[in-house]
């Protein structure tokens, strides 16, 4: 049998990466026989096979006829012969390495010889691009001819870097991601920058989405957002985010918003030159967090002080979340250590829409246990999403409203001057000597509720059966208003904390309950509730 001699090369073109480049690739080998004379103008059956080098075993095999010219070359395309075995498109070219096989007939029939193995080298990784999903990881389509995609280990991704500039050149920036930056033909030439979006809003807080899509004459350092009330064009002179140099997409968080405030927002990225901004955004932050329901179907308007979202007006739900009934309490109705039960003032629903209801301590806590965490992580009787204000929550909002007036949340009693910050402007009764109590609106209702919180003077239901003589009775009605925390004092569940304010007083008190006279003597106070955040 005569030695034949393959001359091969392998042609395949591949601009850059696309999403899916195509199955095959180009084959040419020059056939020459024993004498090394060229097997020329002959028509010659062809064998291609794929071979794992890992396995030594054929993945895939396709047949060719082709026919040589003068010159002895033969051209085909592999992965478009007649398949014996095997999927082209499948070869797992990311986790193993691969040769071709070369067996050929020169009579053009199928009595095939093997030539060799050539090992396949870094032209096939071209279709693992266009394989990506095969580990989870399809690259992106660029948007204009000369995207780059580069791989970032760090969020095991494809990202896109978009085309420079002419007289830019590549270079890799921080954290190894390739970047444009200008030669010495254009020198000293901030990032540029797009402020794409604002999400996520609160009266708070926002996410700003934003894209560097050039870094100018040197790599990007530094980006984020600046944020302003006052600076229509903020810069980074104002509170601003520092986000590191991330070319393409990122979003920043901006927080430390306060509600009602109109916000100029926009993104920057800094290089040795300079920083570049992207366009301005204006926002009015919430005062509200919308609306919540509970699972009777009543609905509660909500306010921001600070950084808290609560329930401007009080709970009146007659079951959990879960659906389960709370029991209803009326006027002679014992309240025990463990009794759940709500109330309605005088035993009159009427009272229920402005005032809401009261509820006893253990109904309010529905099992669990006391918190006296900020937040608490005690839902309640709260609607899902929302939960039972602890002593500090408390305390956040009144150091809001007042600074220092209880920093380190250990006083007890009343408290400061912020009772009309927090008072509705009506309901309470007269008290015309004390221009900062709850009372004195109906003198003068200046500046009362400027927290938008609009608490009302509900009164309580209380039980005594020791000492004699019993006392049922629902009092203070347009005088006082009581609101349970899920926090107790000295971590005794005997002692509930709360909060209340008087007619007559500028201040806010926190106290607690005590058991003066037995276990029997238990109260039903006000609920309201803070959303999660």
């Amino acid at each position: 049998m005569k030695k034949l001699i393959f001359i091969i090369s392998f042609i395949m073109g591949v601009v850059g990466l696309v999403a899916q480049p195509p199955q095959k690739m180009s084959y040419q080998a020059v056939v020459r026989d024993a004498q090394n004379s060229l097997v020329a103008n002959r028509t010659v059956g062809v064998r291609i096979s794929i071979i794992s080098q890992g396995t030594q075993l054929p993945v895939y095999a396709e047949t060719h006829t082709a026919t040589t010219n003068a010159n002895g070359l033969m051209s085909l395309e592999i992965g478009t012969g007649t398949v014996e075995f095997g999927t082209f498109s499948a070869i797992d070219w990311a986790h193993d390495d691969f040769s071709i096989r070369n067996q050929i007939d020169l009579t053009g029939g199928n009595n095939y010889t093997i030539i060799g193995n050539q090992q396949l080298l870094s032209v096939p990784y071209a279709f693992y691009a266009g394989n990506a999903s095969i580990d989870g990881n399809l690259p992106p389509d660029g948007t204009q001819t000369g995207d780059i995609l580069y791989w970032n280990n760090n969020d095991s991704s494809w990202h896109i870097v978009p085309v420079g500039t002419p007289g830019q050149v590549l270079t890799l920036g921080p954290n190894g991601i390739p970047q444009w930056y200008s030669t010495a033909l254009n020198q000293n030439v901030p990032p540029t920058i797009t402020t794409d979006s604002l999400f996520n809003i609160s009266g708070t807080k926002l996410n700003v989405g934003a894209t560097i899509t050039n870094s100018g004459s040197s790599p990007v350092i530094a980006s984020g957002v600046c944020w302003s009330q006052t600076n229509p064009n903020p810069g980074i002179g104002n509170s601003h985010t520092s986000d590191g140099g991330i070319i393409g997409n990122f979003v920043s968080l901006v927080t430390g918003l306060t509600p009602g405030i109109i916000w100029y927002i926009r993104a920057y990225a800094t290089n040795n030159a300079g920083t570049g901004y992207g366009e301005v955004l204006t926002i009015t932050s919430p005062t509200h967090c919308g609306t919540v329901s509970d699972n009777d179907g009543n609905v509660y308007n909500t306010v921001y002080i600070g950084n808290q979202c609560w329930m401007k007006e009080n709970l009146r739900t007659t079951t959990y979340s879960n659906s389960t009934a709370i029991p209803k309490g009326t006027l002679g109705t014992i309240i025990g250590s463990s009794s759940k039960y709500y109330f309605e003032y005088d035993d009159n629903p009427s009272n229920n829409t402005l005032y809401g209801l009261y509820y006893t301590w253990p109904a309010v806590m529905n099992g669990a246990g006391a918190s006296n965490n900020n937040p608490s992580g005690i839902q309640g009787i709260c609607p899902t999403g929302w939960h039972v204000p602890s002593h500090p929550e408390w305390c956040e909002l009144e150091n809001y409203l007042e600074p220092g007036i209880d920093g380190s949340c250990t006083t007890s009693g009343y408290r400061g001057s912020m009772a009309k910050k927090l008072a509705g402007k009506q309901y309470w009764s007269l008290y015309g000597s004390n221009f900062l109590a709850p009372g004195y609106y109906q003198v003068d209702s200046t500046g009362f509720n400027s927290s938008g919180f609009s608490a009302l003077p509900t009164g309580y239901y209380r039980s005594y059966t020791d000492p004699s003589p019993d006392v049922f009775a629902y009092e203070n009605l347009n005088v006082t208003g009581y609101w349970w925390t899920c926090s107790v004092y000295n971590n005794d569940t005997s002692y509930p904390r709360y909060r209340s304010l008087t007619y007559n007083s500028s201040g806010v008190n926190s106290n607690y309950n005590t058991n003066t006279y037995s276990w029997q003597n238990y109260y039903a106070y006000s609920v309201r509730c803070i959303k999660n955040e």
